[in-house]
């Protein structure tokens, strides 16, 4: 198995696209695909765009050069960031090559092979008043199906984390709200679902002071309609109704309401809630083209 890394310096004043799709190619084989920012990110607003724009970027390569990747190479893709120098080299064991548009500074024990792309500045985002802070919130939520973990999943779990200071609450959707999704023949055990979550969330965490509690969800609200002690909820935009009646919930049960952080949703270009979000990474397609994969004889 090749799991290679790419290290960006400042994606929030630099824009890496032709450094990437310059790159990509190389990377056909890879089993997994790391990469790593290196410029501390302290913004939820700067987080959504730097998460959004790179796995969308990778997500979008592999859709349009099928003859080159398998559509399962953008699931092993994690971005990762604010990493400290002791959590780069406890990585380093599982990464067998590094590439970089740019010196760095930090020692990476592995083949390091810098390409020479241009590398030109992009406007700086501007962060808005709205925009939360790391580590702003003790306790941050979560919830999803997390099947056949993707980009939209790990952009979920990468901002929680990012947001909370004490407690991780990732909520997963248990068997029985899934029965009647399609293509459940290839739908991942919960246990499965489980595993897959809590190893992302290892491969990104601090490494100290944060717990993570993994919660099955039975219910609408699962762990935000009866654990009091949470702080803030992160969904993704076209869920946006499902955090507004998980508020309306929590009040009729007396717990004080959610600050709700909405991550863009990955997928086409064109993607809103007029459309339904038409073209919107999801687990249900995943499970489509491995129903087909598995079953060719059925299609």
């Amino acid at each position: 198995m090749t799991n290679p890394v790419i290290f960006i310096t400042d994606p929030t004043t630099k824009d890496y696209t032709t450094f990437l799709t310059t790159l990509l190619p190389r990377l056909a084989n890879a089993s997994s695909l790391d990469i790593v920012i290196l410029t501390p990110i302290t913004h939820s607003h700067h987080l959504n765009a730097v998460l959004f724009k790179y796995y969308q970027l990778v997500s979008s390569y592999v859709e349009s050069h099928p003859a080159e990747f398998d559509y399962r190479f953008a699931t092993g893709l994690n971005v990762l960031f604010n990493l400290s120098p002791d959590k780069i080299t406890h990585l380093s064991s599982r990464w067998n090559h590094a590439y970089a548009a740019e010196a760095i500074t930090v020692p990476v024990p592995t083949p390091l092979t810098q390409l020479n792309t241009e590398i030109p500045e992009t406007p700086i985002i501007e962060v808005p008043a709205t925009s939360r802070c790391l580590a702003q919130f003790r306790t941050c939520a979560v919830g999803g199906t997390f099947d056949h973990l993707h980009a939209g999943h790990k952009i979920l779990l990468s901002m929680s984390l990012f947001l909370a200071s004490r407690k991780l609450i990732v909520g997963i959707t248990g068997p029985e709200l899934l029965k009647n999704k399609k293509y459940l023949a290839v739908l991942e055990p919960y246990a499965v679902r489980q595993a897959e979550v809590l190893k992302f969330v290892l491969l990104i965490h601090p490494g100290s002071g944060m717990g993570v509690e993994v919660y099955e969800i039975n219910d609408v609200c699962g762990p935000t309609g009866y654990v009091s002690d949470i702080d803030c909820l992160v969904i993704s935009d076209e869920t946006r109704a499902g955090g507004e009646f998980v508020n309306k919930y929590r009040k009729e049960q007396g717990f004080r309401e959610l600050d709700i952080l909405s991550i863009k949703v990955i997928g086409d270009a064109d993607s809103t809630s007029d459309n339904s979000w038409k073209g919107k990474l999801s687990s249900t397609d995943i499970r489509e083209r491995e129903y087909k994969r598995l079953h060719p004889d059925n299609v």
